[in-house]
């Protein structure tokens, strides 16, 4: 790989090691392009990066590079958009997070529910350059029922409170709400209404006693967590279902018409298998506890793979925080797990990068294409042929600051 013009420096701030280079010229040649439209990979490209947008995408001898452009040379590499995490808590995680998300090609983060003025915080540095981190979109406090002792909550007990606790997180600026799952059926739907009112989206940790229909009647932006449609057999309102073994048998008789209602509704789904695997299987240790917990994750795994081919859209999120889960490194797994449900590896990375633009609404990310902001991740191996390859990351642009991730890893690894 050559380097040409390269101007870059370190500085410690907190005691990360932060790239601070000036927004230069790249351009990308021999490199094979992935993307995310749905179109299928593009070898031998040349993709210019000028300041914090693509500038240009071609074949490679129809696009030449500017003379003032650092050149690298990825023959035999792939150029994948900038992945996102949709389902974060950096609060729990801490700063920390940031960095580990980065160079795990991680350049945008939905911040699931903590502590507004913290993660603001580290939004703000992040503006200022004064430190290195993925674009982050937040929902501020959880919308909650009563929780005592329990964080970043906004406690609602009526309609009322739940209208007034919209109204004072829109006034906050926060980009949207995170409901959970003890906020009454009541509660929930005024927020939701009074969200509509206000043009926030909200993301729904499912309410005990609501179904999962029910809340994408109401207007759900995104339903989190596989578990919670087990869960919302089990607990609903006059429900006889006592074992797992009778709930996966409801869940079969409802899941067609409810997956129907999430397409019409335009609901989507955020399964974060990882974070059941790791939290609630692999990091026990105890056998009696693993084995059943291990048939559950399997057969949540098929209700994803049914939600696919039923055409519920679906995005890629790991709910990393401060337990079992890795920022950035879980984005991975879960990538995996989509795949490992029916997902071709194009749908999976797109579950990361071009549905969360749609999610959004956004045209500025996403895919690689002019005009869209420079979040890209140069892979060392081709990701369409296993997703786990997309751990094979050599570089990554972020907003078009150039990142050696591996060279950095190696430099940090020496004696």
């Amino acid at each position: 790989m050559t380097f040409l013009g390269v101007r870059r420096s370190y500085q410690r701030i907190r005691g990360d090691i932060v790239l601070t280079s000036l927004l230069a010229v790249i351009a990308f040649t021999h490199v094979t392009v992935i993307d995310a439209t749905g179109a299928a990979a593009k070898p031998d490209m040349t993709v210019i990066v000028e300041g914090e947008k693509i500038a240009a995408v071609g074949k490679f001898g129809e696009v030449p590079p500017p003379k003032k452009a650092q050149v690298i040379d990825a023959t035999g590499r792939f150029l994948i958009p900038g992945l996102w995490d949709l389902h974060g808590h950096l609060t729990d995680a801490g700063e920390g997070a940031l960095s580990l998300l980065v160079e795990n090609g991680v350049t945008g983060v939905r911040d699931l529910g903590g502590d507004l003025a913290y993660v603001d915080r580290l939004r703000e540095e992040i503006k200022k350059g004064k430190r290195r981190g993925p674009e982050i979109v937040r929902a501020g406090p959880f919308v909650d029922g009563s929780k005592p002792g329990v964080a970043n909550r906004l406690t609602v007990l009526t309609p009322e409170e739940a209208r007034a606790a919209v109204a004072s997180l829109k006034a906050k600026g926060v980009d949207f709400i995170k409901t959970h799952n003890g906020i009454s059926k009541e509660a929930f739907l005024a927020v939701l209404d009074e969200a509509k009112k206000q043009g926030l989206p909200v993301a729904v940790h499912l309410s005990i006693g609501m179904t999962p229909a029910e809340a994408s009647d109401a207007g759900a932006a995104s339903l989190e967590h596989i578990e919670t449609l087990v869960e919302s057999v089990i607990k609903r309102p006059g429900s006889t279902v006592k074992t797992m073994d009778e709930a996966f048998a409801e869940l079969a008789k409802e899941q067609d018409a409810l997956f129907a209602k999430l397409v019409a509704n335009g609901t989507w789904f955020d399964p974060t298998l990882v974070a059941y695997q790791k939290g609630f299987v692999l990091w026990s240790n105890k056998p009696e506890a693993m084995v059943p917990r291990r048939a559950t994750h399997e057969r949540q795994m098929g209700v994803v793979t049914a939600m696919h081919k039923a055409g519920v859209r679906l995005l890629a999120g790991s709910d990393f925080s401060d337990w079992a889960l890795l920022p950035g490194v879980d984005l991975h797994n879960e990538l995996a797990l989509l795949v490992e449900a029916g997902l071709t590896p194009l749908e999976a990375i797109q579950a990361a990068t071009s549905g969360p633009a749609k999610f959004f609404g956004r045209s500025d990310f996403g895919t690689i294409e002019p005009g869209k902001r420079a979040d890209l991740v140069l892979l060392d191996m081709d990701p369409l042929e296993s997703i786990s390859h997309t751990r094979k990351i050599r570089a990554v642009v972020l907003r078009g600051r150039w990142i050696p991730v591996a060279e950095l890893r190696d430099r940090a690894l020496r004696p």
